[in-house]
């Protein structure tokens, strides 16, 4: 019993490690606007909301993080076709659940009159 647990905390511990390194080395930009429901209001309500993303070949794998005071929220990666990422970067990275989750996060933590 105790080896398994050994086991997956350390594979836990890798794949954590991994994570961080792909996000360290990944490239970023900062989302100024959207127009459309979720996101226009996610960018409105957040400190900061940022694309990572890394090229690969002929896609690109991304993942958004929404900063709120202390609070981070981050979307899980997705691998999207160039097209996709140049066409609309924000809402092919998040998905609309996600953004739509994330925000309601944000008003259960810290109210509506942000």
């Amino acid at each position: 019993m105790n080896d398994s647990l050994v086991k997956a905390f350390k594979t836990m511990y890798l794949t954590s490690v991994f994570l961080f390194c792909d996000l360290a080395s990944a490239e970023h930009f900062t989302v100024e606007r959207a127009e459309n429901y979720p996101y226009k209001n996610l960018i409105n309500r957040t400190d900061s909301l940022k694309v990572f993303y890394i090229m690969s070949g002929e896609s690109f794998s991304c993942k958004v993080e929404a900063i709120l005071d202390n609070m981070m929220w981050v979307s899980p990666e997705k691998k999207i076709s160039k097209e996709l990422f140049y066409n609309d970067p924000l809402s092919n990275c998040l998905s609309r659940e996600k953004a739509k989750q994330i925000l309601s996060q944000t008003v259960l933590e810290f109210g509506q009159g942000l």
